[in-house]
């Protein structure tokens, strides 16, 4: 377990330090300055002067969320950061799983065993900027979701304080609240290639041959006890094919040029934000490849895209037809995006997006894996 962590005294040394480095950095966002401090991200926004510990009580709070309007979501990992406006709608919360279902708006799963503890930050020092969220963590301090309230009224802002206060007095109430224990952090292996016997391959094939619906696949891999990348590259014969790191980017540069709606898939420990529409502004800044796109449909997008060490086209039948996506993973293994062709249920993929894809891929294979089987051809000759 880790060290406890004080709840009523601020580790100003900790924050100072974060100053610094974001002095020598500015684009240094908390989790890239945890990481940086060898810390957790919980950690470190905890010992900001600005952030109240709230408590672990998600659930109350999130089904509060509908009453505050236009709320700024921001769910991201290690390599992609997904923002997105719009009001909490449908929010159906079950004791593991949730979801709040809005095509076009704040559309998410949630999953609920991993939210745990509860930051709210406020930070009024620019007056015309104050800033007010409620950040959500894991049982090891990593950020599931931060969202920002952005209707800004008299009304609106007394109303969140309030619920801030609410959930102040349960953690005041509790005998144990000066102080807290994070879960120790589980460090990630680098990912490596996991190969099937030849019985277990062909039940893999078999089974991705009969889908009939996307989220059959997951419980294929648990049955298989096989992670996702190394799947790919024993699946059915056409059904997945690697891609150059340049295919990101050629992918959304031909989404936004005929207009193509897509769905945009970003996750991590307890939440998956999708995006649904078109996409039309495309800007790469630094290491950071990005989707800016407010004034269209309030959503942005920051993909980390040379980072990625694997990126697949992937192919699975459904009762509609064939379902394409590409998807990006990071050194681990962890799946980091995903992006798929606006579908509607009950009809075929769009032909927009099978075209785009079939571009893509025979633009951006992965040439590397093509020289390594033709050396190995030669040695072998």
């Amino acid at each position: 377990m880790s060290q406890p962590l004080s709840l009523t005294e601020k580790n100003a040394e900790l924050w100072q330090n974060y100053q610094t480095l974001k002095a020598q950095t500015p684009m240094l966002f908390p989790t890239e300055g945890a990481a940086a401090l060898g810390i957790s991200e919980f950690e470190l926004m905890l010992a900001s002067p600005y952030s109240q510990y709230i408590g672990g009580q998600c659930r109350a709070v999130l089904k509060q969320f509908e009453r505050f309007g236009q709320l700024e979501s921001i769910v991201r990992n290690e390599l992609a950061v997904h923002e997105k406006t719009a009001a909490y709608h449908n929010l159906k919360l079950a004791e593991k799983m949730g979801l709040a279902l809005n095509v076009g708006g704040l559309d998410l799963r949630f999953f609920m065993w991993q939210w745990q503890h509860m930051l709210a930050v406020t930070d009024t020092t620019r007056p015309d900027k104050p800033s007010y969220s409620i950040q959500f963590y894991d049982g090891q301090g990593a950020a599931i979701d931060k969202a920002y309230l952005r209707e800004l009224s008299v009304e609106n802002i007394a109303s969140w304080q309030e619920m801030i206060a609410e959930q102040l007095q349960s953690v005041d109430a509790n005998a144990n609240a000066n102080e807290l224990v994070l879960e120790a952090q589980t460090p990630l292996n680098e990912w490596s290639y996991k190969a099937l016997t030849d019985n277990a391959r062909q039940q893999l094939q078999q089974g991705w041959q009969e889908m009939t619906d996307v989220h059959q696949f997951h419980g294929l891999l648990k049955k298989l006890d096989i992670d996702r990348a190394s799947s790919y590259q024993q699946a059915p014969e056409q059904m997945t094919q690697q891609l150059d790191i340049s295919a990101v980017e050629a992918l959304f540069a031909q989404v936004r040029n005929i207009e193509c709606p897509i769905m945009i898939f970003v996750g991590n420990s307890g939440m998956v934000q999708i995006q649904t529409g078109t996409v039309k502004t495309l800007k790469r800044m630094g290491d950071w490849f990005n989707i800016l796109d407010k004034e269209h449909n309030d959503f942005t997008l920051h993909l980390k895209d040379k980072a990625l060490a694997q990126v697949w086209c992937v192919k699975r039948p459904t009762k509609d037809g064939i379902v394409t996506c590409i998807e990006g993973f990071d050194r681990h293994g962890v799946s980091v995006f995903s992006v798929f062709g606006q579908r509607i249920e009950g009809k075929p993929e769009l032909k927009e997006w099978q075209n785009i894809v079939a571009n893509v891929v025979e633009g951006h294979l992965y040439v590397e894996a093509v020289s390594q089987v033709v050396m190995s051809d030669a040695e072998s000759a």
